[in-house]
């Protein structure tokens, strides 16, 4: 029915350009063009002439498929009614539109309207989806609360919806190629088969370039590395994640440089973005010191640097003083960690170390130097200790 219709549509378009440009046949035909007026006007005259186109199709639908059900009727006169308006403005196109409406309306030209039709539908269908697609992904990207305030989305999404959006693009752009090359009388299955042997013999010659992407589906599935994650990649290369295809990701490490790096590359993933971190504190003292009353201190000023707001909401919970972790040369080391929220860990360690140097010198407590002892033997010569 919807395609009946619009090919309905393109034939008044067309009908419409033929009446403006054949002056000549139009006069010709001036007559016919009252009568039919006039019958269309004439309210009796129009009721007969869909009585008449009733009584055609009852008589078709019994012939074909017995007696009519009743109610059936109103539903399959909309079916036929466009098909017969259509021949019949075929007919008018092809007395007043002289021989390029003749052409347009038998053989080549027939099918040139359909292919018009066919390529300009999948081409505005391939547009509507495109556009749908790429509004909801921004919009639910940019959506705001009801104070205005843009919605964190999370890194996962902000990684997988670009990448949608952009199979969907390709994906509808390789089918509206194909339509359009099969209107145009081009067999696409000989391409659908060269493409497939093509994909064969490059996933032989380019078994890299499948393995990253390979990797890359696997990461991005299993949410191992999002944009704006803070990784270690095998221990050689460490910043933060700028952006991300099915190949390749770019890392751009402390000193400003990018990094881009395969997938099939990537062996070990450290990241230290995920839900919560430590910032863990080493702490060393001279032997000379109570490690009881270094840990009293240390509590103390982590439930200081709690009370203030703008630490207490990138920390998570109380400081956690693990006690003495091991013995230096020449220094005890006491070791302490706070939970605090992802990528916050960094700016909560140097906020606390400010304090603890300050806090130790107002309390006495000493850090170790670094220290050597001279021997001197009987002959004035220096001896190792």
């Amino acid at each position: 029915m919807m395609i009946a219709l619009l090919r309905l549509f393109c034939l008044i378009a067309f009908a419409a350009t033929a009446f403006a440009t054949a002056q000549p046949a139009r006069a010709q035909n001036a007559a016919e063009v009252e009568r039919l007026v006039a019958t269309l006007e004439d309210d009796s005259a129009r009721a007969k002439l869909v009585g008449q186109l009733k009584l055609l199709l009852k008589a078709q639908n019994t012939k074909a498929n017995g007696p009519l059900v009743q109610g059936t009727d109103g539903s399959a006169l909309l079916n036929v009614i466009p098909d017969k308006l259509e021949r019949s403005l075929w007919s008018l196109v092809g007395q007043w539109g002289g021989g390029a409406a003749k052409w347009l309306s038998q053989g080549i030209g027939q099918r040139l309207i359909g292919g018009l039709i066919s390529i300009l539908s999948a081409l505005g269908i391939a547009y509507a989806l495109w556009r749908l697609v790429a509004t909801s992904i921004r919009r639910y990207l940019e959506r705001t609360d009801k104070d205005g305030n843009a919605i964190e989305r999370s890194r996962r999404v902000r990684t997988l919806l670009p990448l949608l959006r952009l199979v969907v693009r390709m994906v509808l752009t390789v089918m509206v190629a194909l339509i359009i090359l099969s209107e145009l009388g081009v067999n696409i299955a000989p391409l659908l088969a060269g493409a497939g042997v093509v994909g064969i013999a490059v996933g032989f010659g380019a078994q890299k370039l499948v393995q990253d992407i390979i990797t890359g589906i696997f990461i991005l599935i299993e949410d191992t590395i999002s944009i704006g994650d803070v990784v270690r990649i095998d221990s050689v290369h460490a910043g933060t994640v700028e952006s991300m295809s099915i190949r390749a990701l770019k890392l751009r490490d402390s000193s400003g440089a990018l990094h881009s790096i395969p997938f099939s590359s990537v062996g070990s993933v450290t990241n230290m973005s995920k839900e919560f971190a430590f910032a863990v504190f080493d702490v060393g003292v001279c032997y000379g010191e109570d490690v009881d009353r270094v840990s009293t201190v240390l509590n103390r000023l982590g439930d200081e640097i709690l009370v203030e707001p703008e630490w207490a909401s990138k920390i998570l919970n109380p400081l956690e003083v693990l006690g003495l972790e091991r013995f230096d040369i020449n220094a005890v080391i006491v070791r302490a960690r706070f939970r605090t929220k992802a990528l916050q860990q960094w700016a909560v360690a140097r906020e606390f170390n400010r304090r603890i140097k300050q806090r130790f010198d107002a309390e006495g407590i000493r850090f170790p130097t670094p220290s050597a002892t001279l021997l001197m033997g009987a002959d004035g010569k220096m001896k190792p200790s």
